[in-house]
């Protein structure tokens, strides 16, 4: 059959190079920090006022073409017991302006590089290259925003 290694679970032998470690991810650091409350006042189907949860809905770290900002949206809810609205969760519309459900980068970083591409040809090496004097992006996420939106 096979040959038995004289070498245990973990161990490297004399030929073996030195592992590389990992690169640890850069720490973003927002310059502000926004938390979003409803834009609604009142319930949509009682019309009682809103009592806002103690919970985040969201909580993120978003890049824009200008700044890092930290953005959370704290939701609120009819606390009226006998409301069809009781377990709707009502979240801020212009924090959800701010970037995509699941993506760090803000709506104006995706139409960035929608415009280079379609209108100035541009390569997504190129693209790069523009977007990385002011964001934390690396080549294969510039290729994959714009795959996924475009």
């Amino acid at each position: 059959m096979g040959k038995i290694s004289p070498l245990k679970l973990g161990q490297r032998g004399p030929d073996a190079r030195q592992e590389v470690p990992m690169r640890t991810p850069q720490r973003l650091y927002a310059e502000k920090r926004v938390v979003y409350h409803p834009e609604l006042l009142t319930c949509p189907h009682c019309g009682e006022l809103l009592v806002m949860w103690n919970d985040l809905a969201w909580d993120k770290t978003v890049q824009k073409l200008d700044r890092v900002l930290s953005i959370a949206s704290r939701p609120g809810h009819c606390p009226k017991a006998t409301c069809r609205g009781l377990h709707m969760r009502l979240l801020s519309a212009e924090a959800q302006r701010m970037a995509l459900p699941g993506s760090t980068y803000g709506y104006d970083v995706l139409v960035r590089i929608g415009w280079l591409r379609q209108h100035q040809r541009a390569t997504s090496s190129e693209i790069h290259t523009d977007l990385s004097s002011g964001l934390h992006i690396s080549p294969s996420h510039v290729r994959y925003l714009y795959q996924q939106f475009y």
